[in-house]
């Protein structure tokens, strides 16, 4: 009988133990937060929400905030620029433009790229996305060092000419591997952008507006 008592115990203690892990999991990182940080942060995600704006992003944000330990005010500031740089991107890249393509356009305000720059990769048609021609852009500006307006200048050309995400995928890996091998950044660009084939193309917006003419 004692046996199967303990037996009987021992079950109920791993059972609450595995209840009381499940709801350790289940608890909202945010919960470390001061009162009214919390407050204002969930203030910002709600509006992101009503303003169809990439809201997990700024949560996102924010637990990156807690789990570094920053303080509740800090974590407020950040969040609500990284709202504002939603919102400006979301208005030059337009009303078609996705999540991603948002959140892209926000990272490529990060890296210092101008509004009006960043409208250059303006969303005119479902189907046809920026987000990666801005990912290698914000990549070379930021992390290769190749002169802003440059590369700027280069990734617009290509966009405005219809080039899709293979051609970029292409010039950014030819452009790093040119960088690596002791090309400086800025020559890797001109280097491999002169030596593209011209393109008779156009962007498939433009296609279609012509069709509707």
């Amino acid at each position: 009988m004692k046996l199967r008592t303990f037996g009987t115990a021992a079950l109920l203690a791993l059972c609450l133990s595995g209840v009381a892990t499940a709801q350790q999991a289940d608890v909202d990182p945010l919960s470390k937060l001061d009162i009214q940080s919390r407050r204002q942060i969930q203030n910002l995600i709600d509006s992101a929400r009503l303003a169809d704006l990439p809201w997990n992003a700024l949560r996102l944000k924010a637990v990156q905030g807690v789990s570094l330990k920053v303080e509740g005010k800090r974590v407020v500031a950040v969040v609500r620029d990284l709202y504002k740089s939603l919102q400006t991107a979301r208005g030059a890249l337009g009303p078609l433009a996705t999540a991603e393509e948002v959140e892209t356009g926000a990272s490529l305000l990060a890296a210092h790229v101008s509004v009006d720059d960043l409208a250059k990769f303006r969303v005119t048609t479902v189907g046809r996305s920026p987000t990666r021609a801005m990912t290698y852009l914000a990549d070379l500006i930021d992390k290769r060092n190749i002169p802003q307006d440059e590369a700027v200048a280069a990734f617009s050309k290509l966009w405005k000419e219809g080039a899709n995400d293979s051609d970029f995928d292409g010039l950014w890996r030819l452009v790093d591997q040119d960088i690596l091998s002791g090309l400086s950044p800025r020559a890797a660009l001109q280097t491999r952008m002169r030596s593209l084939p011209p393109r008779t193309g156009k962007p498939p917006a433009d296609m279609e507006m012509e069709e509707t003419l």
